[in-house]
């Protein structure tokens, strides 16, 4: 059983949308529909800073690679992506206004380009070599992109949709996206894809309530394995290891968290339920 936690005060006023903790995990940032960003020193148990961007709700919230310094980019309802950067201060470093709303967003690990997934099926790349203006822009689902995530070395970019499908995209050095594969093992809307941090091993959930492991290997697509749970998935994330997989969802109205352990092959174990 995991035991072992840290409680901390949010801060927030309303609903928390998302949260993230920076790439060594000493801070923890969240967004929320009272539209401010909080981050937390984790061994401290506190806040350290709060920011308010704008009175629409945020929905997603990302860390770059702490080889660009403590940036944080967030996605909106009203359609707004903003950019901060801490020096002494966090401070708005830029922005980008889409014309409908922005549900997920997650930097690149090799480089400072970020991804955002829309509701109308598109991804931005917005890059900062261009004032993080627009790098790239595509019709990657015919329906609301609800998570997407890059994997290690940011070579491949997953997407997953409303319309039950999760793409992976494949970037070359010119960051030009070339669809690679397209996975239909879901039932119906799929809510978040993350990627192994280790591995091409990718796991998915939705509102099927399965819970899915695919291996990428040898230019195909194999399924590890299929969970079914009695409830919607909103949210699947690794440990830094990736031996510890947490699943967050709901059913009947109540919250529910399942922490799975990695066993052989690849495929995962519950060790925790609440």
């Amino acid at each position: 059983m995991l035991t072992e936690g840290v409680q901390i005060n949010s801060g927030h006023q309303s609903m928390i949308h998302d949260i993230k903790y920076d790439y060594y995990g000493d801070k923890l940032a969240s967004c929320g529909s009272d539209g401010y960003i909080n981050v937390y020193d984790v061994s401290k148990k506190q806040q350290v800073a709060q920011i308010k961007t704008r009175d629409s709700p945020l929905f997603s919230i990302s860390w770059s690679h702490p080889r660009f310094g403590n940036v944080i980019a967030t996605s909106s309802y009203d359609g707004e992506i903003s950019i901060y950067r801490e020096q002494k201060e966090w401070s708005k470093v830029a922005s980008y206004q889409n014309e409908g709303s922005v549900n997920c967003v997650q930097f690149m690990p090799r480089e400072l380009l970020l991804a955002c997934g829309t509701s109308d099926g598109f991804v931005i790349l917005l890059d900062n070599n261009k004032n993080w203006d627009v790098e790239n822009k595509w019709q990657a689902h015919e329906s609301t992109i609800h998570g997407l995530c890059w994997n290690q070395d940011g070579s491949l970019l997953a997407t997953c949709s409303a319309d039950k499908l999760i793409k992976i995209w494949e970037f070359t050095n010119n960051n030009k996206p070339q669809l690679k594969y397209t996975i239909q093992s879901h039932l119906d809307v799929v809510k978040d894809v993350q990627f192994h941090p280790l591995e091409n091993i990718l796991v998915s959930g939705g509102d099927d309530g399965k819970l899915i492991v695919n291996r990428l290997d040898n230019n195909k697509v194999v399924e590890i394995q299929d969970i079914q749970y009695n409830m919607t998935i909103w949210r699947v994330s690794f440990n830094m290891l990736g031996n510890l997989l947490t699943v967050n969802g709901e059913s009947n109205g109540q919250s529910q968290i399942q922490t799975l352990k990695q066993e052989s092959n690849f495929q995962y174990g519950t060790i925790d339920c609440y």
